[in-house]
């Protein structure tokens, strides 16, 4: 990343900071004129595209240069990491961040074999968490760099003089000051009220390490060239099969987006995908969306789900979640409720069970978690969309009260 390139990214989150969304004039006018726009500096959009659907758009080549421009850093952090002896990293963050700390989590315990876990940024710094400072990492995760409670979480674990490592999208946040190291991804500010590619070049940097690491700890525990060469593939196949995803997601929604709720199901890595999709649900469709793991499912929404709840299934190859997957497209059938499937090229068992399947090009659950990542933006989106009543950009803020809400709990640099 250039200078200039830093230097934009500082100013935009500056900017960013400067609107009040308290401001009574702003609040009732904002049906007019969402206070979403204003608070992002973007245009406002009153149909299809708007602004996210950009923001999901540019994940291709958001995660590309990532990749490229955290090549050297990651590097560096793994070498330190495996110099320090460090035997437990610890994801902290607040959604959609902490979902990246889920899947980074699930890929330093498989591939690396150390203990791993996640946990909310506040519930962090309310808690009591024993840990070793001088054997613990900390990744904390901030898109802005300007999350307070992430940020609050970062001077506790600075007092205690441990390790810790940024992964945000702008350059000089405050969450940069903080930590030991800073991972600076590619993608700037959102143009809309959601984080979207922040989730996937953060994804993209958090393997990039992960990987990394393994090879220096358990060199011959996997084959970690082979997994570092389809991560960086990884930008050219959303990009060749975007197209394709986001016909099916348009054909999905127009067929589900009157239903009442949405179930979303995944394992192991992809339990982040599933908080992801759900989140996005309530964010941009503002539809009631439960994530959850198979087994979850399988002991405690008989009796929810009907012909009203949509389930979709988030299934990579090779999951050991299969058995339990398949189970969960099982009960759909028998209930006669609907169900969508994201799998990988060659999955017939699910797909032959379910409404709607859309293809993720991947062996790899790790992989799937990354290039999944268009797919479960892009059909909430495609739900706000098709309803034809909802702005996708703005998190109801375009509604008085709702804006008036905004600004009761962001106030100026809260976020």
């Amino acid at each position: 990343m250039s200078k200039n390139e830093q230097a934009e990214k500082v100013l935009d989150e500056k900017q960013r900071k400067k609107f009040d969304f308290g401001n009574p004039a702003d609040v009732e006018a904002t049906s007019e004129y969402p206070v979403m726009y204003k608070a992002l500096n973007t245009e406002p959009k009153a149909k299809h595209p708007f602004n996210l659907y950009r923001d999901i758009a540019s994940e291709p080549d958001a995660v590309a240069k990532t990749l490229e421009i955290t090549d050297e850093i990651t590097t560096r952090i793994a070498a330190e990491l495996a110099e320090r002896g460090i035997t437990h990293v610890i994801n902290v963050g607040l959604p959609t961040s902490i979902f990246v700390g889920m899947v980074i989590s699930a890929s330093i315990v498989r591939h690396c074999g150390i203990q791993s876990w996640y946990v909310d940024s506040t519930e962090f710094m309310l808690g009591s968490i024993p840990y070793d400072a001088g054997k613990t990492a900390f990744f904390l995760y901030s898109g802005s760099g300007s999350t307070f409670d992430t940020n609050a979480a970062a001077e506790m674990i600075k007092a205690k003089d441990a390790y810790s490592v940024a992964f945000t999208s702008i350059a000089g946040s405050p969450i940069t000051q903080k930590c030991s190291e800073s991972i600076v991804c590619a993608g700037g500010m959102d143009t809309g009220g959601s984080d979207t590619f922040h989730y996937a070049t953060r994804i993209a940097a958090g393997l990039l390490l992960s990987f990394k690491l393994g090879k220096l700890l358990r060199p011959k525990a996997h084959d970690f060239d082979a997994l570092l060469s389809e991560l960086k593939a990884a930008p050219k196949v959303m990009a060749a099969k975007f197209d394709e995803w986001d016909k099916r997601a348009w054909s999905i929604a127009q067929r589900f987006c009157k239903k009442r709720a949405v179930l979303v199901v995944g394992g192991g890595p992809n339990i982040g995908s599933a908080e992801e999709m759900a989140l996005k649900f309530n964010e941009m469709a503002s539809m009631p969306a439960q994530p959850m793991c198979p087994t979850r499912h399988l002991h405690g929404v008989f009796g929810l789900t009907d012909e009203n709840i949509v389930t979709f299934i988030v299934a990579p190859p090779g999951s050991p979640h299969e058995k339990w997957l398949r189970q969960v497209a099982q009960v759909t059938t028998l209930l006669k409720s609907p169900a969508v499937a994201i799998l990988d090229s060659d999955e017939h068992v699910i797909a032959d069970q379910v409404d709607y399947v859309v293809r993720v090009p991947t062996k790899n659950e790790y992989i799937f978690a990354l290039l999944a990542v268009p797919i479960i933006q892009i059909i909430p989106y495609y739900f706000a969309v098709a309803d034809g009543t909802i702005n996708p950009d703005c998190q109801r803020s375009n509604i008085p009260k709702h804006a008036r809400a905004w600004g009761a709990i962001f106030p100026p640099g809260s976020h």
